[in-house]
């Protein structure tokens, strides 16, 4: 084994710029156990997936939005099944939050047991973990259904160590997994696992924040657990729910978050889907990712705007920032898409795109233009076309600022008293990182500077 495998936390922030979904066939070797001294059967595979937050409401959006999104959800966990079939797989493990409140719709409890029973048919294992949305109550939520024999739902801190066999009932590995039974489980849920000791593949499952994961701090911090824990506890994968960005913590043994299965906000971009996962023996291992969500959330920044003098120019502009970005995610023509639009910049229709009349006429458009199920329009970062050059060698304060900000994106100096807890988004407080990031956030914003300080008569300068 390599030993610095394991203590490697690569980010596969999914959606284009995650080392695990270049294509459907690429795989990721890890390993963390002994030999195996017995033969195994088969290998053991499984599909990973986490997050799936049936009957969510998507509130603010119209009722036809709302009805598509609903039924997309449970047409992307209906696609991981189709997959964990047509793989022949020996279990489906869900990592968590499989719906989002401790309430289903008749129409997803209905469809739950109708995909649990056909997992049933095939001889597919499934086994469960609660999460926050779906915490193990005793009167409603996963505890209230009927499932089916084959579905192992963990709804507590007791951990559950499931046998998973193959379609001819020999042994190929174990899962064990515990689950939430509140919605606010506060305790590293990790430690109560017990240290595995068979000689058959062994998988844990579990919906936490691990710290210091990479899109943690969109998501409350329950059942936190460490990360050099779950390496050294003897599993040799950690199948993960509770983060929705896709990512690999570590290859020796593999900690993973399988992503959320549908985006649910404009937060959640990029293709989303199950993984895959083929354990051959303890010292080998692949995973894949599968797209299976058949709608996809994006965001689209639209500048450049001084020439968007009319509607038509200003759609135009937008068409085209759009399409530049959809060639690139190589999607194909069945996707649907909930698209966010960001105008940044000077732009002559600023001050009719202050209107709300005119933001709803523009939406509305753009869904048709695009081809979009749904447009959110985002105008707050737009401003008057203003002569910065103008501007930047008056005696004022306005000078001052411009002639200050073109300084530190030249590097000519820097905000030495800036504090860094103060700029959102940064990854760090080192120096050099703090100013790259400085020079970064005053990329073309001399604009706005301007159009701030000279407020309402800024289009008048």
């Amino acid at each position: 084994m390599n030993p610095q495998k394991g203590q490697s936390a690569k980010v596969a922030a999914l959606g284009g710029v995650d080392s695990m979904t270049h294509d459907n066939n690429s795989v990721c070797p890890f390993a963390n156990s002994p030999t195996l001294l017995i033969p195994v059967a088969s290998p053991m595979r499984f599909v990973h997936v986490a997050d799936v937050h049936l009957d969510t409401s998507f509130s603010g959006r119209s009722p036809a939005v709302r009805r598509r999104l609903r039924d997309a959800s449970r047409e992307a966990f209906r696609k991981s099944v189709d997959l964990a079939i047509r793989e022949d797989v020996h279990a489906l493990l869900i990592a968590g939050d499989l719906f989002d409140g401790d309430r289903l719709s008749f129409t997803t409890e209905r469809f739950l047991l109708e995909q649990a029973r056909r997992l049933e048919a095939h001889g597919i294992t499934v086994v469960y973990a609660t999460g926050n949305h779906d915490p193990g109550s005793p009167i409603s939520g996963p505890r209230s259904l009927e499932w089916p024999s084959n579905v192992h739902v963990a709804w507590d801190d007791t951990p559950r160590r499931i046998q998973v066999d193959d379609h001819e009932g020999r042994p190929v590995g174990y899962v064990t997994a515990i689950g939430h039974s509140n919605d606010r489980e506060k305790r590293d849920l990790s430690r109560l696992l017990p240290r595995p000791e068979g000689q058959l593949p062994e998988v844990a499952l579990l919906h936490t924040q691990v710290h210091s994961t990479p899109g943690a701090e969109d998501h409350h911090p329950y059942a936190p657990s460490e990360l050099s824990y779950l390496v050294r506890s003897g599993y040799d994968y950690w199948a993960l729910g509770h983060v929705h960005i896709r990512q690999e913590l570590s290859v020796d043994p593999p900690v993973v978050y399988a992503g959320s299965l549908m985006g649910r906000t404009h937060t959640d971009t990029g293709p989303r889907g199950a993984l895959l996962v083929d354990v051959s023996d303890r010292d080998s291992a692949a995973a894949s990712f599968r797209p299976v969500s058949p709608v996809r959330w994006a965001t689209i920044l639209v500048d450049h705007l001084e020439d968007a003098t009319t509607l038509d120019r200003l759609e135009r502009r937008v068409e085209v920032a759009w399409r530049a970005l959809r060639d690139a995610q190589a999607a194909g023509p069945e996707l649907e898409w909930m698209v966010r639009v960001q105008l940044v910049g000077p732009c002559p229709l600023w001050r009719e795109l202050r209107a709300e009349e005119n933001l709803r006429v523009l939406e509305h458009e753009l869904t048709g233009l695009l081809g979009a199920l749904d447009v959110a329009l985002m105008a707050d970062r737009i401003h008057p076309v203003i002569p910065v050059g103008e501007h930047r060698v008056r005696a004022d304060v306005l000078g001052a600022s411009l002639r200050l900000a073109e300084a530190v994106r030249r590097g000519e100096t820097r905000l030495a008293d800036l504090d860094p807890d103060a700029l959102a988004g940064i990854a760090g407080k080192d120096p050099a990182l703090v100013d790259a990031y400085v020079r970064e956030l005053l990329e073309d914003a001399d604009g706005e500077i301007a159009a701030r300080l000279l407020g309402p008569d800024s289009d008048r300068s």
